[in-house]
């Protein structure tokens, strides 16, 4: 029983939707085509971290795009909107970026999708403060009837912060215990791949020759990510930054190579 009501329901919704009037159908059509068209940037973020050693200016373009219109995606004549830096950007233009465009409007041809200019900008790591996220926040607007900024994508926001890693340097094990040799003296070398991510070049119980990578949480505790240089070997474990510069590793694994690994990192 339940099974023929089911059928029937469905019957009687192909029918309510068969007799629909012509009227009903043009006033749907009408509907369409008294949409706007819907223009937006093609993202809606970026983001930049830099390190001491990051000086050179940033070039980037964000493009402008027709994402839809009243019955199809083209229109007929040209679009034009234009873009102004929102009031809650805290970067410094003219120092800390710089928007490169020699106009603020943006213009899509007829028939077409893409604005024929790009919003371009540049960000100068140099004078940048260091720990200080930096925001820019650039709007799209349109001022013309029948077109409309898309709220999705109306909104581009640039992020970017220079930092200097306190773990960037040279160290020396000791105190290495488990896996395949002692490396007690070896040299590890760390650099920074984010601010708080840290890629060490030599695993010292594995007679040197592995990369491995690691966090510095803000409790100064450490977490160990990824996997063992250019292999699949996954790596984890977790240690502790101590009062005096040493990189404490407490307890490492290799997946399918070792456990429970411990050494310490003096700086030199």
């Amino acid at each position: 029983m339940k099974k023929i009501k089911s059928i029937s329901i469905l019957i009687l919704s192909l029918i309510l939707a068969l007799s629909c009037s012509d009227d009903d159908r043009q006033e749907i059509e009408n509907e369409f085509a008294n949409l706007p068209f819907v223009v937006g940037f093609d993202r809606t973020s970026d983001s930049y971290v830099f390190l001491p050693a990051d000086t050179t200016p940033i070039n980037e373009s964000v493009f402008v795009t027709l994402s839809s219109g009243p019955n199809g995606l083209y229109s007929d004549e040209d679009i034009t909107v234009r873009y102004e830096l929102d009031a809650t950007t805290n970067a410094i233009l003219g120092t800390e970026f710089q928007i490169n465009n020699t106009s603020d409007s943006f213009t899509i041809p007829a028939g077409r999708e893409v604005a024929t200019t790009t919003l371009d900008y540049t960000i100068f790591p140099e004078n940048l403060p260091f720990d200080e996220q930096k925001s820019v926040m650039i709007n799209l607007i349109s001022e013309v009837e029948g077109v409309s900024a898309g709220e999705q994508f109306a909104t581009v926001e640039i992020l970017f912060e220079r930092c200097a890693p306190p773990l960037v340097g040279s160290f020396t094990a000791a105190n290495t215990v488990n896996g395949s040799s002692n490396g007690d003296g070896e040299s590890v070398n760390i650099v920074a791949l984010e601010c708080d991510t840290y890629r060490a070049d030599n695993l010292p119980n594995f007679n040197g020759v592995f990369s491995w990578d690691f966090v510095l949480n803000a409790d100064d505790t450490i977490t160990i990510i990824g996997t063992l240089g250019d292999f699949s070997n996954v790596v984890s474990g977790s240690g502790v930054l101590l009062p005096n510069g040493t990189i404490q590793i407490n307890n490492m694994d290799v997946e399918a190579a070792a456990s429970g690994m411990s050494f310490d990192l003096i700086p030199n």
